[in-house]
């Protein structure tokens, strides 16, 4: 089988038409390249045209959606723990749905369009008033309750897209009350691609889509057939720092402990025979919990981040740690010695 990704460049990627349809915290448009050479090998090893896609932590699903425009993913199982993110992506794939989202997100955007101040803009995103704008609207919908009548899953579906859209770097975070907390960006305008949310639509209505704990989509809790699989596992990152930049998303967030526990899970996976791929920063505690054993293949790598700014701009591209359970070598990455 001949290497389908190898002469993929940045730039092609970012020209797909199969690409995220939110901008994610850690997401992995920049890492895309290599992770699709890293699929085509399992692809390779598993002597198969298509496979089977699990992602249980999955954001703005970069490497789902550009697998899909190779046609490489036969069956797609997603999953997330934020539900808010969940129901967007349900919503989405709803066809009953679409016409009314689609206006909806129209009038959003529209609305923010138009708004020729910055004080205009930032009463409409709601940072005027807490009792009115976006996120007083989409808090109230999300309050204690996850939305349950079509209404208010379009509503709320189309409210997360426009705050993801004009929120400070397109993050998402909840504070300890649950509530959705992130200041308004300094864009002035705000974009709605119509076709790439058709594309997207298509793919995530043939896709199983969860909100669970990340252990419910994969054994022992689900059943996968090995030989015709690929897990992608990109967990919140270990911080290299305790002032890095954003790396949680929900009030519970991801603890050391949760980390100790996927690292067992990975490692029982790759000692099982499964092909996994695991990504997060490249430091002493990651390399010692997920890279410390003779059953996986460990690499760093340089990449920028979606969301990794400091005041003065961009952050230069930082340190990352790529571990599969089948040999990257021919790849030329740079190895971890652990």
């Amino acid at each position: 089988m001949s290497r389908t990704y190898k002469q993929t460049s940045l730039e092609h990627v970012d020209n797909r038409k199969y690409k995220p349809l939110i901008k994610w915290a850690g997401g992995k448009t920049r890492l895309n390249s290599l992770l699709l050479q890293t699929a085509d090998l399992a692809l390779e090893s598993l002597n198969v045209k298509k496979f089977n896609y699990y992602e249980p932590f999955f954001g703005g699903g970069a490497l789902f959606f550009e697998l899909h425009s190779y046609e490489k993913i036969k069956n797609g199982y997603i999953n997330d723990t934020i539900p808010h993110l969940i129901s967007f992506y349900k919503t989405v794939a709803n066809e009953e749905l679409q016409k009314e989202f689609l206006l909806e997100v129209k009038k959003l955007t529209n609305d923010f369009n138009n708004a020729n101040s910055d004080t205009k803009r930032r009463k409409l995103y709601g940072e005027v008033s807490k009792n009115s704008g976006w996120v007083y609207e989409f808090n109230t919908l999300w309050n204690n309750k996850t939305p349950q009548t079509n209404k208010d899953k379009i509503k709320s579906a189309a409210l997360f897209l426009a705050l993801n859209k004009s929120g400070f770097n397109g993050m998402f975070r909840l504070n300890s009350k649950g509530e959705f907390n992130i200041p308004i960006g300094d864009k002035t305008k705000i974009d709605f691609n119509e076709e790439l949310f058709k594309i997207t639509s298509s793919i995530l209505k043939k896709t199983n889509i969860f909100n669970n704990s990340y252990e419910q989509i994969l054994p022992p809790h689900k059943k996968i057939d090995k030989n015709n699989s690929f897990i992608y596992l990109d967990p919140p990152y270990i911080p290299n720092s305790k002032t890095e930049y954003f790396t949680d998303y929900s009030k519970e967030g991801f603890k050391e402990k949760d980390h100790n526990k996927l690292a067992d899970i990975f490692h029982q996976l790759a000692n099982d025979g499964y092909k996994v791929v695991l990504s997060n920063n490249s430091n002493k505690t990651s390399k010692l919990k997920y890279a410390n054993s003779k059953k996986v293949f460990a690499y760093e790598v340089m990449v920028s981040r979606a969301i990794a700014k400091t005041n003065k701009g961009k952050r230069p591209p930082s340190k990352e740690l790529l571990v599969s359970s089948f040999s990257l070598d021919s790849l030329g990455l740079k190895k971890v010695k652990t």
